[in-house]
Formats: structure tokens, C-alpha cells, sequence
């Protein structure tokens, strides 16, 4: 049984051990420290030998603990001697000689009474200049009373404690070396070299010592400054994490990179800006913010570190935003933090506050213009009636005619033009208010081989308007869509109900119109026509915003052009 006992768990089986065995035990593991006392401790009871154990209470408790379990009490215990190896080895910061040679007396009774003995001590080494020497009169010591007295005694130090050199001189005053796994005969034991120090070796062990010191002191300090590194690096982290959680909820665009590299980017900036990898790509629109904020770095001030910038996305959208730049330290390195703030919105407002001055002037002048041509322009026509039903000159009367009615045409949308919204209006079936338009323009398309195609949800939705101005816009919009196709095609109109509103695109498959002049649409007197003079499609604009409604244009050279229409939707009980 008791044999079984000494078997259980430890990390490899002591080798047998002779007499007069003088062992250096360099640890490293705590665990397989204890295993071994407790396998030395065993094998010595077993052999009925007097066991002197010199080690930290906090050790020796550990050692009991285990060999209760394994049934051994205090009974069985009394060959096994304790001592506190702080008040054995040490004396202030000293290494202690005079109460090393306490322990030698100590054992004098066992071995005159002719009782085996041997010794397990965990050697406590202060840090002072005089160590070395007394360590090596220490060993020097013991090494002559294990020979004499047969004894097998293990000298246990921290590996993790004790220097190079201090291995290197323990081995030369010890037979045998021993690690937690392994154990040699000492390949530096010299008993030569078991003598009293000179004075002159003393110095030398003093100044090792002091330099070694001075080392652990260097090791100390380094260690010391690593940690409040690694604790900085810690606080530092956590903040970021901080700051992370901070932008990853705000609902502006947010991103911190270095270079052209992203290192953390918020949800609204990944979904405005349409990014899904860390690194911004030379297409993205990204790129060219990062070129224009890095080309004006040299001249940047505080002051000017907020800058506007205006963006096309992928799907051809256009944002404004003010970029408020911040630089500093992320991941240890320098970066920068980018906050996206979208004015689009208000830039959209500038420009309808903008249109709509325009169109206001454009009404006055076009009110004062129309007023001043239509009077004379009535009489003139009268006139020429009558000299037309005398004259020859057939054809420069049809010529004359046809000009004048073009300005008649002109004064007309002057005057749509400048007149005040008209509130006379009724709830009508959209559907069938642009069923009416198209087959009004039916024959005028069929002329160009264009098929005009009508796309309802339902044959019934209504809207509260005045019937002329609507049919108007419709009327120029499709004018506009034929006079575009002049290679024959189809004009689609489709119309569906979205949010409370009825949206209606006139889709044509004409030339299209260049992205730079969408803009410009609607403008007073801006038109891409030969002959034309802009003010039909500002009479539109201007009629479906009388309407609360909305126009939106959409082309593509050689494609074709979308005018989409919004208009409020009435409810059912309002019909």
C-alpha cells in the first residue's frame, strides 16, 4: 500500500539516492516542487530515516496536505523535522552563517544515536553584496558534514530567483544536479574548490555580487516601466473601446483611418458610403476626399481642419457634408477621425429657394412683357386678316402668320406663368385625367411611329387639383418626350400609389440629356431645343409645386429621359 502511496502522481520517480549525495534542486514549477518533498519525504520514511525539512510554512502546509491524503498523520510523522527557512537562512538582508551551522547541531543527536539521516532545505538567497561568499562557505559547510555524516541532503533554490552565475557556482560545490525532471551527477563538481575564499576571491564574489545586483536592479526597473506600459496600453485600449462604442452610436458618418486604410468605421458611415472592406478603393468616392485632404495638409491650420465636400455614390445620388477632421492616437499610432456631417438636404433647400426667385422674377417680367407684346400683337393680326384676303403673296402671309401665332403661344405661357395659383380645383381620377392627355397626343405620336403605353395599379385614384394646369404639365411633358424620339419608339406612363401619394413617370427612348444639364432643368428661358424657349417645362415645375407635388428628372445619353411626378393622394372619404 505504502508503496503504491509513493508512486501517485508525482511528475517522474526519484532515482535511488547514495549516502553522502550533496544535491542542487533548481525549480521552476511550484506543483512539481512539492511532488518531489513529498516523494523525497516518502522514500525516507519508508527507510526509517530521520527527515530534516528547512522550507516556507506556506510550503510545508502544502507537503502535509498531501501526505494526509495519502494517509500519512501525525502520528506516523515523527521522524519528520521542520524548519522555517526565513528564520534559518536569513538575518535582516544577510544570508545567515551562524544559524545555518544551528541545523549541523541540530542533527548531532541523530546521528550519534546511529539513525540515517537526510535533509531537504529550500535556500533563501537575500540580495546583498556579501551572499555569494557565505553561500560558498554555506555549501562549503555542509558538503564536509554530508561526507562525514553519509547523509543525502537536497539544496532546493528558485530558479526563477537565482541567477546564471549563482547555478554555475552551486554546481561546483554540489555532487549532483537535479531539475523538476531530471537528475544528473553535477558535470561541475570540484571538491578543490570546497575551500574558504581569500580575501582577494572575496572581493571578486563582492563586486560579481554588486554587479549583479545592479543587473536586477536594471531588471527590476525594466520590468517595472513594462508593466505601467502594458497597464497604459490597457487603459489606452479600453478607451478606444470607449470611443468605439461612442461612434459606433451616433448617427453621423464617422471613420478613423491612417493612410488609406481604415481602422474602425461607424454603421451609418459603412452605409452611406457603401464600404464593406478596411481598405478604400481608387473608384470609391472616399478616395478623392483622402487625395483633397492630404494635397491642402501643408497649409492646414486648426482653423481649417473643417471642410465641405461633395460626393457621388455608386448609385449616382449626390451628398454634401462638412468634414470636421480630428487627428490622433489610435492603436498606439498616429491617425485621424473624419466626422461626416450631411447638408444635403439644406443644399437641396438652397436650391429650390433659389429657383423659386428666379421663378418669381421670371413671372413679373413675364406678366410685364406679355402685357406690353399682347395689345399691339392683337391689333396686328386683326390687320394683317384683313390685307390677307386681298394680297397675292400667299405664302409670306403663311410665313408672317405662323410667327405670329408663335408669339401669341409665347405670350400665352408668359401669362400661365405669371398668374397667381388658382385654387379652383376638384378631386379627380388621375388615371383617367392622363388617359384624356395621352389620347389627345395619340395621333401627333402615331405621325413619329411612337406608342404611347399606359401602366396602372388600378384604374381609380384620385387627387385634388385643377384640372387644365395638370393636364397642361402632362400635355408639355409628352410634347417634349415626341419631339426627343425621332427615330420612332414607345413613350411608357406608369402610374402607382407610394406612401399616401400617386407617382406617375413619363419614360421616353429619346436621345437623353448630359448629367451636367439635368440641373438645369426648369430654369427660366433653359432649354436644349433649337426653337424652344424653357418656359414650358418652368410652367410645369411651377404648377406641380402650386400642387405640393414634386418633379424629378432622370437620363441617360442615348437611352432615354424619366420625368417623374409625386402628387398628394386623396383618401377615399375625402373622393
Amino acid at each position: 500500500m505504502e508503496n503504491k502511496l509513493i508512486e501517485k502522481d508525482l511528475t517522474y520517480k526519484l532515482p535511488q539516492m547514495e549516502a553522502g549525495s550533496h544535491i542542487l534542486y533548481i525549480f521552476n514549477q511550484m506543483d512539481k516542487y512539492i511532488e518531489n518533498a513529498v516523494h523525497f519525504i516518502l522514500d525516507g520514511l519508508r527507510k526509517n530515516e530521520v527527515i530534516l525539512f528547512v522550507d516556507t510554512m506556506e510550503s510545508f502546509e502544502k507537503v502535509m496536505n498531501e501526505l494526509r491524503e495519502i494517509g500519512y498523520h501525525s502520528s506516523r510523522l515523527s521522524q519528520l523535522i521542520f524548519a522555517e527557512s526565513t528564520e534559518t537562512y536569513v538575518i535582516g538582508d544577510e544570508f545567515n552563517l551562524d544559524k545555518t551551522g544551528d541545523l549541523i547541531h541540530l542533527l548531532n543527536p541523530f546521528y550519534e544515536k546511529g539513525l540515517r539521516i537526510r535533509t531537504w532545505g529550500q535556500v533563501l538567497i537575500p540580495h546583498h553584496e556579501s551572499t555569494l561568499e557565505r553561500l560558498r562557505i554555506f555549501e562549503k559547510n555542509s558538503d564536509d558534514f554530508i561526507a562525514k555524516s553519509h547523509l543525502i541532503s537536497v539544496c532546493a533554490y528558485n530558479g526563477l530567483a537565482i541567477s546564471a552565475f549563482h547555478q554555475n557556482e552551486l554546481m561546483r560545490t554540489h555532487t549532483h544536479f537535479m531539475t523538476d525532471s531530471e537528475f544528473i551527477i553535477s558535470p561541475l563538481y570540484d571538491r578543490t574548490y570546497l575551500r574558504t575564499p581569500s580575501i582577494r576571491e572575496k572581493e571578486q564574489l563582492r563586486l560579481i555580487a554588486k554587479q549583479n545586483q545592479e543587473l536586477r536592479d536594471k531588471n527590476i526597473s525594466l520590468a517595472y516601466n513594462n508593466k505601467m506600459i502594458s497597464l497604459k496600453n490597457k487603459v489606452i485600449a479600453e478607451s478606444e473601446k470607449k470611443l468605439q462604442a461612442v461612434i459606433e452610436q451616433l448617427p453621423n458618418p464617422m471613420i478613423i483611418r491612417r493612410d488609406s486604410r481604415i481602422l474602425f468605421i461607424n454603421d451609418t458611415a459603412r452605409r452611406q458610403f457603401s464600404i464593406n472592406s478596411q481598405n478604400i478603393e481608387k473608384e470609391n468616392h472616399l478616395h478623392q476626399f483622402l487625395q483633397k485632404y492630404h494635397e491642402n495638409a501643408s497649409v492646414r491650420s486648426e482653423t481649417n481642419k473643417v471642410q465641405n465636400h461633395h460626393f457621388i455614390l455608386k448609385n449616382g445620388d449626390e451628398k454634401y457634408f462638412i468634414v470636421k477632421s480630428i487627428e490622433l492616437m489610435f492603436e498606439g499610432e498616429p491617425s485621424i477621425l473624419h466626422s461626416f456631417l450631411d447638408i444635403s438636404q439644406e443644399k437641396e433647400n438652397e436650391r429650390l429657394i433659389v429657383r423659386s426667385e428666379k421663378m418669381n422674377i421670371a413671372g413679373e417680367l413675364a406678366a410685364s412683357i406679355a402685357h406690353e407684346i399682347r395689345n399691339p400683337l392683337t391689333a396686328i393680326k386683326g390687320f394683317f386678316q384683313l390685307i390677307n384676303r386681298e394680297d397675292e403673296h400667299e405664302m409670306y402671309h403663311n410665313v408672317i402668320e405662323d410667327e405670329l401665332s408663335r408669339i401669341e403661344q409665347i405670350t400665352s405661357e408668359l401669362l400661365t406663368l405669371a398668374k397667381p395659383h388658382s385654387e379652383k380645383r376638384r378631386n379627380l381620377n388621375f388615371v383617367q385625367l392622363v388617359e384624356e392627355v395621352t389620347f389627345l397626343l395619340t395621333s401627333q405620336a402615331n405621325s413619329k411611329s411612337i406608342v404611347m403605353l399606359l401602366e396602372v395599379e388600378r384604374n381609380e385614384m384620385y387627387i385634388s387639383c385643377e384640372e387644365t394646369k395638370i393636364k397642361q404639365v402632362f400635355i408639355n411633358l409628352l410634347k417634349n418626350a415626341i419631339d426627343a424620339m425621332e427615330s420612332g419608339g414607345k413613350i411608357v406612363l406608369k402610374m402607382k400609389e407610394i406612401d399616401n401619394h400617386i407617382e406617375v413617370q413619363v419614360i421616353d427612348e429619346g436621345k437623353g440629356i448630359p448629367k451636367e444639364l439635368i440641373k438645369r432643368i426648369g430654369e427660366p428661358f433653359y432649354t436644349t431645343k433649337d426653337k424652344g424657349t424653357g418656359l414650358g417645362l418652368m410652367v410645369c415645375f411651377r404648377i406641380i409645386e402650386n400642387h405640393e407635388g414634386t418633379i424629378k428628372v432622370e437620363s441617360e445619353n442615348g437611352v432615354g429621359t424619366t420625368f417623374t411626378i409625386t402628387l398628394p393622394a386623396l383618401r377615399e372619404l375625402e373622393v
